[in-house]
């Protein structure tokens, strides 16, 4: 049995590799079209391009590995299948439970691998790859003027240049909108000029010729200026054209580990029950006052009925109004439960698709017998769309707080999971996937 047992999973490595590696570089394909869009004109080396690609990496190894269990449980039973393999193992006398189990171990291995590499590394790498983004969006590279088009990366200004020589670094027909202070821009346009780059190219300078300059002043449409010049100098500081690298404390919801979101889930607990306890006290004091055997009226007792009536319905008014801003509270805290509940689940969740996965596809793979490689690629992709949006699905029910965050994640496993031990039942007892309706033993 141990040969039989080894056998079974030599079988499902270069089925998992070669699945795994496809599948992590579709991936890295659709994420191509970003990063060029990302780095244009930024005249980045091929260091910080693989990096890129390295750090984000990260999650796509979360995905494409259990994704990689189902094509390959898929494709290797299907060949033991199509070479009669599971007919020799069932005619030796072996229970297909035997032949799973040990997939069924393997594939809890790397589930624990995969809720550690999503708790203790994916973070990090995570929080790493933002930073990166963010330091190559700060990037301001020297030649990223266009004839005629406009430059927005410049903090506090809009530049507009109908012509440029790269060569000269003469510009001609120059329009700047200076807004440093919102409330009042500055227009500047000039015939020509020449930009110049200082300070180890860490600031830029317009020299202009022939201009005016439009002052403008928006709370006070009357304030207008118009300024001519024969030559005027515009100093633009920390415009550096080589990557600054940064770092923050800061980290967002997918930066965290599981220990870390759990205490913001404990934090927001706890603020809740204070307006929760409020909430419940003003509506109990109301109840047990108005319908107490024993109440007493305290107020003017020369007010008419209809005055006391109003006087009545303001003091619920007002107790309606206390209700409301702690519930308040009490949502936005229970909206940061769900968030950090929902990303602490999904860390178990998705690692733990690779059990369901492989209960699904073993029976599948025998079923689908002599399918090959194009029906275990065609049920794969059938059955990722199908996790894939219970999970998108899910989570944006749970962000709605329609479902708990606990079947917003889980609901894909356990359905995937509950059809692929029905299958195996199927397989084992070899009938018919309809016996229920009466259908006559399979084949």
């Amino acid at each position: 049995m141990r040969i039989l047992t080894w056998y079974i999973l030599r079988e499902h490595i270069s089925p998992f590799l070669f699945s795994f590696f496809t599948i992590t570089f579709l991936l890295i394909i659709d994420l191509v079209p970003k990063i060029v869009d990302h780095v244009i004109d930024k005249d980045i080396e091929l260091a910080i391009v693989l990096e890129i690609i390295g750090l984000n990496l990260a999650w796509m190894l979360a995905l494409s590995v259990p994704m990689a269990v189902l094509v390959a449980t898929l494709m290797a039973f299907g060949r033991l299948t199509s070479d009669f393999e599971i007919t020799a193992i069932k005619a030796s006398g072996v229970n297909l439970l035997r032949v799973i189990i040990p997939l069924l171990i393997a594939a809890s291995v790397i589930m624990g691998g995969m809720i550690y590499f999503n708790d203790r590394v994916l973070p990090d790498l995570n929080k790493r790859a933002r930073l990166l983004w963010g330091d190559i969006s700060a990037m301001r590279p020297t030649l990223v003027f266009r004839s005629g088009a406009f430059v927005t990366d410049i903090p506090g200004f809009l530049v507009l240049i109908d012509k440029v020589d790269h060569t000269s670094s003469r510009v001609e027909g120059v329009h700047i909108t200076e807004a440093k202070e919102a409330s009042k821009p500055r227009v500047i346009t000039a015939d020509y000029g020449f930009l110049e780059m200082t300070e180890r190219n860490t600031n830029m300078m317009f020299t202009l010729y022939d201009g005016e300059i439009h002052s403008l002043d928006l709370e006070d449409p009357t304030d207008y200026q118009k300024v001519e010049f024969e030559n005027y100098v515009i100093n633009v500081a920390d415009v550096r054209s080589e990557l600054k690298r940064s770092d923050s404390e800061y980290r967002n919801d997918r930066e965290m580990g599981i220990a870390d979101m759990q205490l913001k889930v404990n934090a927001a607990e706890k603020a809740m029950a204070p307006f929760r306890e409020r909430i419940q006290t003003a509506i109990d004091s109301k109840v047990a006052g108005l319908f107490a055997e024993d109440y007493v009226w305290t107020g003017d007792s020369t007010l008419t009925d209809s005055l006391a009536m109003v006087g009545v319905q303001d003091d619920a008014a007002a107790m309606l109004r206390g209700v409301e801003r702690s519930r308040v509270h009490v949502d936005g805290q229970a909206k940061t439960v769900s968030k950090y509940a929902i990303e602490i689940h999904k860390k178990y969740a998705i690692p733990a698709a690779s059990l369901a996965f492989v209960l699904l596809g073993a029976p599948l793979g025998i079923l689908s017998r002599r399918g090959g490689m194009g029906v275990a690629i065609a049920i794969s992709i059938l059955l990722f769309i199908v996790y894939w949006a219970f999970l998108i699905g899910g989570e944006d029910l749970a962000d709605r707080r329609l479902v708990s965050p606990f079947w917003a994640m889980w609901a894909a496993n356990v359905l995937l999971g509950t059809l692929g031990l029905y299958l195996i039942f199927v397989t084992v007892t070899e009938r018919s996937p309809l016996f229920f309706l009466g259908s006559r033993k399979s084949d």
